[in-house]
């Protein structure tokens, strides 16, 4: 990778000339307080759009993720992982920061702020890691002008959070990414949108270029360029984020076709779901670009978007194969924490809903997977299977631990490597969710769950919905309605109310909940003065 000492800048300035990829963030890197030479290293696997179920150590066992499920058997999966306000830039920031939605300030599908008092890389920074990140990141807020991309410019660095040096793979929307500009310097002739989908598509296409091409091979590229050139004597922190298996649906043909063979599960629909999301877009010409977040598109359309996501997540397990290979050749396995989450997941047909910011299971349960070190010298099981609840807030908490920082004070997150070493008797009892509007008016809601029921207030219309997610994990069968579960669902609207009473109206009035009919994106705890442009400033 660049280096960045003074004593190599000649020899850096020469070389950034010829980079076939542009990196951001060409900061000098201060050794003062480098870490001795156990000091763990950190991997965040984070791509976009994965659900839970997807992944074979969760359960789907239709899915081929070997390398992931290998990850799970050596270290520990967490079955009830939520991101709590399920869409892109709020949960990135409940992951920058360890902290809960109203405590970060992002309630929606709203830009994140370019700094706030904790940001993991900053921290770990701070600390003496080298900090690197690739993929889609989102730290550029939407709005946002293009980024100055001259050489060593200063104003990138508000779109940093501290890491040294990012290499961007944002999509096709965003012609600054260092992946566009390597792919028009390597395949001049071509069309990088190359299947011709969108990035909601539901569709499935197949990637058309050689694989050595595709967004997912880049992007684990510069992974294990990273890891296999390392020579500082600092530990590093690395973020792969994947901008698949988010749409565009592209795999390479040969993964298209291994699922086109496999029997796959249908769209889970509920009682509830027919009447409530069944009555849009009802099987559309097949020729159409299909893109609406809700709606009945049948069972055929579901199985071929079913099976490009499917493809697109094994084509990208088989990439954090590589990855793994690397980190071995390095010998840096067992001095290395590995983490696999995702932002959000996708609904993929379920209860005839797309995409994500539900609070069904689809949208708002992620993976969490945490491979340990034998440096960290944890005495702990491998292959657990813990079921307690935990949120991407937990990210920053687990890492700090495992750097051995000081976590700062005003954390609601929680490491998780006190679940993976059995330390359970603390560990919150219940979850919140939420999500401003988002798609459509209705979709604006507030949840609860205890790993067993899931409580959700939609806040527009005020309808109520009860799940036991013990019993119906798929959510097909809404207790909110039925007379037996009248007094669990008074428990659970009190303990919503109990939960929202802090932010008084309109979210509680007079003791109840309340209904919100005006958007409400951000808290008073949106650092409002780190966002470059005029926000919404109702709450």
């Amino acid at each position: 990778m660049l280096m960045l000492d003074a004593i190599f800048y000649l020899k850096f300035r020469m070389r950034i000339l010829s980079l076939p990829f542009l990196v951001f963030g060409l900061s000098a890197f201060c050794s003062a307080q480098v870490k001795n030479d156990k000091t763990p290293n950190i991997i965040l696997i984070f791509p976009d759009q994965l659900r839970s179920d997807y992944v074979g150590a969760k359960g789907g066992k239709w899915v081929y993720t070997p390398n992931m499920d290998r990850l799970a058997n050596e270290g520990a999966v967490f079955t009830r992982a939520y991101s709590a306000t399920p869409t892109c830039l709020p949960a990135r920031a409940a992951l920058l920061t360890g902290k809960k939605p109203w405590k970060h300030g992002l309630l929606a599908y709203a830009p994140m702020a370019t700094k706030y008092s904790n940001e993991m890389p900053r921290l770990l920074r701070d600390a003496g890691y080298y900090t690197f990140a690739t993929g889609k990141l989102h730290f550029k807020p939407i709005g946002a002008g293009p980024l100055n991309v001259e050489l060593g410019a200063i104003d990138n660095a508000k779109f940093m959070h501290g890491f040294h040096e990012i290499a961007l793979c944002e999509g096709w929307g965003h012609p600054q990414n260092a992946y566009n500009k390597w792919f028009k310097d390597k395949a001049p002739d071509k069309n990088i949108d190359g299947t011709g989908l969108g990035p909601t598509d539901h569709r499935a296409g197949v990637y058309p270029y050689g694989e050595e091409l595709h967004p997912t091979t880049w992007t684990a590229n510069q992974a294990i360029d990273f890891i296999s050139g390392y020579n500082r004597n600092a530990p590093y922190f690395l973020k792969v984020a994947f901008h698949r298996p988010h749409p565009p649906f592209d795999p390479p043909k040969r993964w298209l076709d291994f699922y086109k063979k496999r029997d796959l599960p249908l769209a889970a629909v509920g009682d509830w779901a027919d009447e409530k999301y069944g009555g849009f877009n009802k099987v559309p010409d097949i020729g159409e670009q299909q893109n609406s977040p809700r709606g009945n598109y049948g069972d055929s359309v579901v199985r071929r978007s079913r099976e490009a996501y499917l493809a697109s997540i094994s084509f990208m397990d088989e990439q954090i194969g590589k990855i793994l290979r690397a980190l071995e050749e390095s010998g840096e396995l067992e001095n290395t924490l590995i983490l696999i989450s995702s932002d959000h997941g996708d609904m993929m047909g379920d209860h005839h809903l797309w995409r994500k910011s539900y609070p069904y299971e689809g949208s708002s349960s992620v993976p969490m997977i945490v491979r340990w070190p034998e440096s960290i010298g944890i005495e702990a099981d491998r292959g657990q299977v813990i079921e307690n609840l935990v949120e991407l807030r937990d990210v920053l908490p687990t890492f700090l631990e495992v750097a051995q920082i000081s976590p700062p004070t005003d954390l609601d997150g929680l490491s998780l490597l006190n679940l993976i070493k059995g330390e359970r008797d603390n560990w919150r009892k219940t979850l919140d969710l939420e999500h401003g509007t988002c798609y459509w008016p209705e979709n604006n809601w507030t949840g609860l769950t205890d790993a067993q029921y899931k409580y959700i207030y939609f806040a527009t219309t005020g309808e109520e919905q009860l799940f036991d997610l013990e019993q119906d994990p798929k959510e097909m069968c809404d207790l909110a309605k039925k007379k037996e579960y009248k007094n669990t669902l008074q428990k659970w609207r009190r303990k919503m109310v109990d939960h929202l009473a802090e932010r008084g109206e309109p979210w509680v009035v007079n003791g109840e909940l309340g209904l919100r009919t005006e958007e409400i994106k951000f808290s008073p705890n949106y650092p409002k003065e780190y966002y470059p442009r005029e926000i919404v400033t109702k709450y």
